[in-house]
């Protein structure tokens, strides 16, 4: 197993895989696509949300990104975000020589926010946080119909409730917001507490230890800057990027880099709206913004501002 991993964790739909593409472009090796996911992951379902302190769980986990890291467990969707194809088209030949030739970096993941102490601990991790705009996220939420569908959502819901919300770790945190969760009820209200109490509980721990946050925003607004801030801390060589490293990334849509489609003057004249106009509504951006606003988040305090 390599000796400091890197893992790159966020909240879903919030660049993750983007951000992964252009650590490995740079590095050059694989971060991997989602290890905990049910499709590799036989004990996926229990180790979703938690924080990997629970004793049978951090037994299992420990030998399972061992196995993952060191490429003695190989499973195609491990290399979904490098094979540029949808997986069951892409050649066995194909997926072994990527196994074969290519170096191991470490790996992503949109549900392990909580992990970020355990990771380090025990893998001896780099963590490179994520977060985006919360009214973007759901709205992207909203697109892609099927990101809930492993569970459900209200499995989701409840395994949220139960191993973040309710997890004594966090209950002096927490403490303060148990009304607003209670009050969640709506499809939205409940992704915008999970949001919420996700980056809080991340960001308060990378804090603790020193480490930065990285923003969605910065990447889009600011690329080069960025994505140099980015590589440097990863320990690779902040000189040495080209165009395709940022703006080609594997799943890319047209609005992931400022300036790249014509995007360029909708954000001009429409700011951060471009993500979600026409697809949520008045009414749920003033929910979200409500629990945002009410989590007291420092960094999106003025979101207001850009809705």
């Amino acid at each position: 197993m390599i000796d400091n991993p890197i893992v790159v964790l966020s909240f879903g739909r919030s660049g993750s895989t983007w951000i992964s593409d252009i650590i490995s472009k740079n590095l050059g090796g694989l971060l991997l696509f989602e290890p905990l996911h049910p499709e590799t992951c036989p004990f996926a379902e229990e180790a979703c949300y938690s924080d990997g302190f629970q004793a049978d769980l951090g037994y299992r986990l420990r030998p399972f990104f061992k196995d993952v890291l060191a490429k003695t467990y190989r499973n195609r969707w491990l290399l979904r975000n490098h094979l540029f194809q949808p997986l069951e088209s892409v050649s066995q030949t194909y997926v072994d020589m990527v196994w074969k030739e290519t170096r191991i970096l470490g790996f992503k993941e949109i549900r392990a926010n909580y992990m970020i102490d355990w990771l380090i601990n025990t893998l001896n991790a780099r963590i490179v946080y994520l977060v985006r705009h919360p009214a973007a996220v759901i709205a992207s939420l909203r697109r892609r119909k099927n990101f809930w569908n492993e569970f459900g959502f209200a499995r989701h819901w409840e395994f949220f409730l139960h191993r973040v919300a309710r997890n004594p770790r966090y209950r002096t945190l927490l403490q303060p917001y148990r009304q607003l969760i209670s009050n969640a009820h709506s499809r939205t209200q409940k992704e915008a507490v999970m949001w919420s109490i996700s980056h809080k509980l991340a960001a308060t721990t990378m804090r603790e230890r020193g480490l930065p946050i990285f923003y969605y925003e910065d990447f889009y607004q600011r690329p080069f800057a960025t994505t140099r801030k980015l590589i440097r801390y990863v320990g690779g060589n902040p000189a040495a990027l080209h165009p395709a490293h940022i703006f080609v990334p594997s799943m890319t849509t047209i609005r992931t880099v400022h300036g790249l489609t014509s995007s360029e003057s909708d954000f001009a004249s429409k700011g951060w709206a471009i993500f979600w106009e026409d697809i949520l509504s008045s009414e749920e951006l003033k929910a979200i913004m409500h629990i945002v606003q009410a989590f007291e988040l420092d960094d999106y305090r003025d979101l207001n501002a850009m809705i």
